[in-house]
């Protein structure tokens, strides 16, 4: 552990935000067990290519919760005292428990540094860059907050039971950006506790189980599924777990072994550097497959890692692995990319079995995220009007009322996919294209 959280953790709570030493007296402090480490207060890395968790999360962001009983702890303030990790978004996001509804959080960039720190999602830093988040029932006074000079306050409604707080964090490397790193080069945030009567460091709320790990969507199928085209629609707000400064395109379709899947369009360009980040029309992108038979994801491709050129239309391929003609599919596309084309070839492996010990099978849901999209942009998916999912009126396309703002291909034109199932050798040939 680094200095700074001995200190922290050795009851010198002055928090980098103005709370006077004096708040947490010596006293107290001997009167606590002590603290654990920051790792041991948080959930094990809930990963997005974990193949665990539902709702179909990015294969490119690792999760940790921390869920108490809010009903037992109206009288405390949680404070969350790390530094912020090296990755290409972060966040706190805070959820009912008991529902899967988000109730509040704090993105990165709005996130207030430490005294003397610099947030590093605002520009390049290389000195410090510490914060603390501070989670408050709503039932505490503004005045009481100013008293404790309490900055990045979420707070809490008063009828929740149970709430789940949960950090992201999207493409967390070294340090230097060398490597991946599951932490993002640091530790997780240190937890700790104020009653809010005396202003002085209590005991933290026990860490319960979370339902967040049982979460799926739910699983049905859909006479659309085997149209030959493949629209997609922006997702309405979920309630599972979701993270409300991302928007989702989504689509289906039940995929065959002699037909290949093709969609292409102009993705989002995206930030190579923080000073890039506050005018970019978004933080980050990917390609998400998942399967409608468990709602995990299996396959994903980032921005980063795409064949992209900003500006450029980009090609997604999916063939499922048991085509008998994958091989000549692979060629092809290896042929298309030597003449210039940027196209990312997806192989589904429908016979692959789950958790669960199922195999995922040929129906696929396709996710494009945006993280923090700039709705003034003119292409953003921010801009579209959700559709319902299904409901007992009928499925998505069923629900589409104006369809030139719930249509991507129509409402964002070139920056709009529209996937198309075609016949293999339809693809081999010139269909494909």
């Amino acid at each position: 552990m680094n200095k700074k959280l001995r200190l922290f953790f050795a009851g010198v709570v002055s928090l980098g935000l103005g709370l006077a030493a004096a708040s947490c007296s010596n006293d107290d402090s001997d009167d606590l067990l002590p603290a654990p480490l920051p790792k041991e207060q948080w959930s094990k890395t809930l990963k997005g290519n974990g193949e665990e968790l539902g709702a179909y999360p990015d294969l490119y962001v690792n999760y940790w919760e921390y869920t108490y009983r809010l009903k037992d702890h109206k009288d405390k303030v949680l404070c969350f005292k790390g530094d912020f990790p090296h990755c290409r978004y972060f966040s706190f996001s805070l959820y009912d428990d008991n529902t899967g509804d988000v109730i509040g959080g704090i993105d990165d960039k709005n996130i207030l540094p430490d005294e003397g720190s610099e947030n590093p999602f605002l520009k390049t830093v290389t000195g410090e860059h510490s914060f603390t988040v501070c989670v408050v029932p709503s039932s505490v006074s503004e005045q009481t907050v100013s008293r404790l000079g309490l900055r990045n306050v979420c707070r809490l409604p008063a009828d929740i039971e149970r709430v789940a707080v949960v950090v992201r964090e999207y493409l967390g490397t070294s340090p230097d950006g060398s490597r991946p790193d599951e932490y993002g080069g640091t530790d997780l945030p240190a937890i700790t506790a104020i009653d809010v009567a005396t202003g002085r460091q209590t005991a933290v709320p026990e860490h319960v189980a979370t339902n967040i790990d049982k979460i799926t969507s739910q699983v049905f199928t859909q006479k659309s599924d085997e149209n030959p085209t493949m629209p997609f629609f922006l997702a309405p707000v979920s309630r599972y777990y979701p993270n409300n400064s991302t928007a989702y395109l989504y689509a289906r379709t039940h995929l065959q072994s002699d037909s290949v899947l093709v969609f292409s369009f102009i993705p989002a360009p995206y930030p190579t550097k923080p000073e890039e980040y506050a005018s970019a029309v978004a933080r980050y992108w990917s390609i998400c497959l998942g399967s409608c038979a468990d709602t995990r994801s299996y396959y994903s491709v980032c921005d980063k890692d795409a064949r992209f050129v900003p500006g450029q239309p980009s090609t997604f391929v999916v063939c499922l692995k048991n085509n008998p003609h994958l091989a000549d599919v692979r060629a092809k596309v290896d042929e298309m990319n030597q003449a210039g084309g940027q196209v990312n070839l997806f192989v589904w492996d429908s016979e692959k079995l789950n958790i669960d010990g199922k195999p995922i099978g040929e129906v696929i849901a396709v996710m494009y995220r945006n993280i923090l999209p700039d709705a003034s942009w003119e292409h953003s998916i921010a801009n579209m009007l959700p559709t319902a999912y299904k409901d007992e009126a009928g499925e998505p396309i069923d629900h589409v009322t104006v369809p030139e703002r719930q249509l991507a291909h129509l409402a964002l034109g070139d920056y709009g996919p529209l996937g198309v199932k075609y016949a293999t050798k339809d693809f081999l040939g010139d269909g494909g294209q």
